[in-house]
């Protein structure tokens, strides 16, 4: 899956259409694995979790690498160019 379409829809979401409060968790743990990366930066001091992140940007992208720009609240930035990325449940 591209990565700016991750992040988006398995980041940036509260509550989605098929959600259900009876059947479905609202919070899941796990962690993201970027394959092939080629560029990272930050200036985040601290860890962050999914209900900091405020915007997820595609600055550019190829047919096998995208840049995004993630931003958190508090204004911490992070930009990653990778070729994947995967989900992995806890």
């Amino acid at each position: 899956m591209r990565i700016a379409d991750f992040l988006k829809r398995s980041l940036c979401k509260w509550q989605p259409f098929d959600y259900d409060e009876t059947k479905d968790p609202e919070m899941i743990e796990g962690f993201i694995v970027f394959e092939d990366v080629t560029y990272f930066e930050t200036d985040c001091v601290k860890d962050f979790d999914v209900d900091e992140i405020l915007e997820v940007v595609l600055i550019s992208a190829t047919p096998s690498l995208e840049k995004v720009k993630i931003v958190t609240d508090g204004v911490n930035i992070i930009m990653i160019e990778a070729g994947s990325v995967e989900w992995h449940s806890l």
